[in-house]
């Protein structure tokens, strides 16, 4: 007895090579996705063709033999993946809405440095803005940590643990700084009530609260513009200091509101891990080194000519609105290298392609930092509010530089590259302090050898297809 003839004799002209061609376009999607003809034989199998079926009707030893067939014959043609959800689709308005929340405790700080006196103000504000920065930063990254775990009320009992142990070193810090430097009981209040506003706004903004801070904001921010815009009168002194002391009340009693709400009354006081305090010590040492490169301008100005460290605030200014476009621009990053990613085959391609928009994103940050502070300085200038002196433009250069690294620190950070930004940080603040620097030109070199240094290192990082995988 002869034996069936096999799926690759059939002659081109018979029923059976007709049947097979058929039978290919049945499973055409299967063949032309398939990277092997095992894959054909699965499906040829699932859709109930047995090695006798396909013997009498294609003449195929088994389904293996007619799958091989199947495999040569249809070209390869593999379908387009279905499109992926974009994570990092944002709306404008909310850095929008940053920007502002960001930069408008500026206009209490401008009122209440009217009506604070007394040795030891500075000092006082200083360490508060510095403890109350490196705080935030910790409890931030804990809290986005806990929120990308999807464990209902977690990021909550975090937030709210974090928070109290935030306002606690934040009273004992300003304390013993009011002590030492014979400051006032105003000074220590305002001192405190500052850095519990940064704590109680950084857990709602965590939590995607942005109503609530401004709402938090309101009552000191319309009561400083009062204050301000009708000369400081001596009147409104009282009143300007109650809506002053309102804020951080409210941002803290909202914070704690939110997060007690979310938790529940059991286990509302479930301690900090050594764990979780260690992973959050890069993100509070960040923020620790941001705010001693940018205080230190201010803290080292000498008056001149009528300036001094009201330029240096004044150049602050536009620096603390630029936060929000920061954080626009780290999703514009994101996306853009997804993008880049799904529509690259080649890894050098994709890092030149990474490192161009790792300096559209820079160059894209500094023009709109310029545009911030030309609005800021047109707003000062037209009321009067200040006469910047031309060392204005130096400061506002100083600024420049150091909102340019601090931004690219934090696309580092978004990036889980967060000990370098320390480092460098720390190594330029540390060459200011030493070297006692207070021209302009000197701060300006530090902060132009910090942005080279971190620039080259964001490079190198993030042109790696590893960092955007996820």
């Amino acid at each position: 007895m002869s034996s069936p003839p096999r799926a690759t004799d059939i002659s081109p002209e018979s029923p059976r090579h007709r049947g097979v061609e058929e039978l290919c376009e049945e499973f055409v999607a299967v063949c032309e996705s398939a990277v092997h003809p095992l894959e054909i034989a699965g499906a040829l199998e699932f859709d109930g063709w047995t090695d006798h079926a396909l013997r009498n009707s294609f003449g195929a030893s088994d389904v293996f033999t007619l799958a091989e067939v199947m495999y040569r014959r249809v070209p390869r043609r593999p379908a387009e993946p279905p499109p992926q959800p974009d994570l990092w689709r944002t709306t404008r308005w909310r850095p929008a809405l940053h920007s502002l929340l960001y930069g408008s405790p500026a206009v209490c700080f401008t009122a209440a440095a009217g009506l604070l006196a007394g040795p030891g103000a500075s000092t006082v504000v200083i360490v508060s803005l510095l403890v109350s920065w490196a705080l935030s930063q910790g409890l931030a990254y804990l809290g986005y940590l806990r929120l990308g775990s999807g464990v209902p009320g977690q990021a909550e009992r975090v937030l709210l643990t974090a928070l109290s142990a935030g306002l606690t070193a934040v009273l004992a810090a300003i304390s013993v700084v009011s002590v030492v430097a014979s400051a006032g009981m105003p000074v220590l209040v305002f001192g405190v009530a500052m850095g519990s506003y940064m704590l109680g706004a950084t857990v709602l903004l965590v939590l995607g609260a942005e109503r609530q801070v401004l709402l938090a904001l309101s009552p000191g921010v319309l009561g400083a513009t009062a204050f301000l815009l009708l000369g400081r009168p001596s009147h409104l002194e009282h009143a300007t200091w109650a809506t002053l002391s309102a804020t951080p009340l409210l941002a803290v009693g909202l914070a704690l509101a939110r997060t007690i709400r979310a938790v529940g009354p059991v286990r509302w006081a479930k301690l900090l891990s050594v764990t979780d305090v260690r992973k959050a010590l890069p993100s509070a040492g960040f923020g620790l080194v941001a705010g001693g490169l940018l205080l230190f301008p201010v803290a080292v100005a000498t008056p001149a000519h009528g300036a001094g460290s009201a330029s240096a605030l004044l150049a602050l200014l536009p620096l603390t609105l630029s936060m929000g476009a920061a954080e626009w621009l780290l999703v514009w990053f994101r996306r853009r290298t997804q993008r880049a990613m799904r529509s690259t085959h080649n890894l050098r391609v994709f890092a030149s392609r990474a490192r161009l928009l790792l300096a559209a994103a820079v160059l894209q940050y500094l023009i709109m930092t310029m545009l911030l502070t030309a609005a800021v300085l047109a707003v000062v200038t037209g009321s009067r509010m200040l006469h910047p002196h031309w060392t204005t433009l130096q400061q506002i250069a100083t600024y420049l530089t150091i909102g340019c690294s601090l931004f690219v620190s934090l696309l580092l950070n978004a990036f889980d590259s967060r000990i370098v930004p320390v480092i460098a940080g720390t190594a330029a603040l540390a060459v200011e302090i030493a070297c006692h620097i207070r021209r302009l030109d000197n701060q300006i070199c530090v902060g132009m050898v910090l942005l080279a240094a971190l620039a080259a290192y964001a490079a190198a990082v993030l042109g790696s297809a590893a960092r955007h995988a996820s």
